[in-house]
């Protein structure tokens, strides 16, 4: 009920013109209450969890913006690929509802994170400059959720609640309790420290280090190892086009002698396992009934391997099934009765059944976009990513376009170790830059 106020205060503050307060509010939401409140806290009447609190500010404050806004909808280029994609997700609404039988509370369960792009004509009516003050303010928390993860590497207790800690690990003959639970905007803000940082001096070397140490301290090497080609990418992008041939021919010597060198040990290592495995293709020669727990697998087999494996499982129900290879297997949740249509082997085990869990994943964003939204909507979903990371591209020269683009290569490259595009917060901090940059152009 305390939350419901919120909203409803949220509504009279951007009415009132405090647009800045309104929408972090918002963001506290979307967020999960910035990783700090459990969502068993959040639950009222059909409310599940924090995002539906921050789909009724946004339904809200857009209706207070069409009465005050004239035009508000006016389209543009982005608007028109939204456009696209939503035309297609009314087609999988439809195919849900009447095909595959889902009732109408199920659908928007799963389809509601696609509502959030209509944030981007929040963002859009609002000025620069308070466009930017709002990302400073966001900054500012996810460096103290930032400094909550690292002491949580220290403790070994929950601090951030979005998940569970995931065991030990060895750094430099130290042993670090590792955990999953990254704040929400990290990935975001960790680029923006670097590239754009709203600090100066001390207070920008500070923040910069802070959120680098929470982003390695999780440990993770597909992270570091993106995170690490994302710095280089706009280190060489800052170069004149002659030293970038240079660069580029360097790292391609250095990278030659550093696999020949390093040859023998890659190909005695898990991972070099686990690529021939998933090259060859053996994930149906595998006995999954004999394995049991989920865990066995990602031990036993490695959790790349793991991944792919449950991603082709996925991609091969669409292959059997041709008219679900275009539309999807419907947009069904998790807990729907109607997923039991599904026999996965591949998948973590469900914390209350101890069945195999047959859609959501944290380990990897296509089988669940394959799924839900067949072939076509995956590709046109991805087309809206492509289409804002050429856009920052092409404004590499802008503070924000450049930090943003790195962001988009951290971002897609651990889309196969996670499952951030499913996430709405995802694009949503991306499209302040987007609009950032149209003002700038503008004046």
């Amino acid at each position: 009920m305390i939350f419901l106020i919120c909203v409803i205060l949220t509504f009279f503050f951007y009415g009132k013109g405090h647009k800045i307060p309104a929408l972090f509010v918002f963001f506290f939401f979307v967020t999960a209450c910035f990783n700090l409140i459990p969502e068993e806290w959040t639950e009222f009447l059909f409310i599940s969890k924090g995002s539906d609190y921050a789909l009724l500010i946004l339904f809200g404050i857009i209706a207070i913006d069409t009465i005050e806004v004239k035009n508000y909808f006016k389209p543009d280029p982005l608007i028109k690929y939204v456009g696209l994609f939503w035309a297609f997700l009314l087609l999988l609404v439809l195919h849900s509802k009447i095909y595959v039988g889902l009732s109408w509370g199920e659908i928007i369960r799963v389809c509601r994170y696609q509502f959030f792009w209509l944030i981007y004509f929040v963002f859009r009516n609002m000025e620069k400059e308070q466009l930017e003050k709002l990302l400073r303010y966001l900054f500012n928390v996810t460096v103290v959720c930032a400094i909550l993860f690292i002491v949580q590497i220290f403790t070994g207790d929950n601090i951030l609640v979005t998940d569970s800690g995931g065991g030990r690990v060895n750094f430099f003959g130290m042993d670090f309790y590792r955990f999953y639970n990254y704040p929400s905007m990290l990935t975001f803000f960790v680029m923006m420290a670097l590239y754009c940082n709203p600090y100066k001096g001390m207070w920008k070397t500070t923040t910069s280090v802070i959120l680098v140490t929470a982003l390695l301290g999780g440990f993770h090497r597909s992270w570091i190892g993106f995170f690490a080609l994302a710095i280089f990418v706009n280190h060489v992008m800052q170069r004149p086009r002659l030293q970038q041939i240079r660069i580029f021919v360097t790292t391609a010597i250095i990278g030659l002698f550093v696999m020949v060198f390093m040859g023998y040990k890659f190909v005695h290592s898990r991972t070099y396992t686990d690529i021939q495995l998933v090259m060859a293709g053996n994930f149906s020669s595998i006995d999954l009934d004999a394995l049991g727990d989920m865990s066995d697998l990602v031990e036993e087999q490695g959790t790349f391997f793991f991944r792919m494996g449950h991603l082709w499982e996925r991609n091969q129900y669409l292959v059997e099934n041709p008219k679900a290879m275009l539309l999807g297997a419907g947009l069904i949740p998790e807990d729907s009765p109607k997923a039991n249509r599904f026999d996965f082997k591949i998948g973590l085990p469900d914390k209350d059944t101890g069945n195999t869990q047959q859609i959501l994943t944290p380990d990897i964003s296509y089988s669940m976009l394959f799924i839900w939204f067949g072939y076509i909507g995956t590709a046109l979903n991805l087309l809206l990513f492509i289409y804002l990371m050429f856009f920052f591209y092409k404004n590499r020269d802008n503070r924000y376009g450049l930090f943003t683009f790195s962001y988009w290569i951290l971002l897609l490259g651990t889309s196969f170790f996670s499952y951030t595009l499913i996430l709405p917060i995802t694009y949503i901090l991306p499209l302040m830059s987007y609009c950032i940059i149209k003002k700038m152009k503008e004046e």
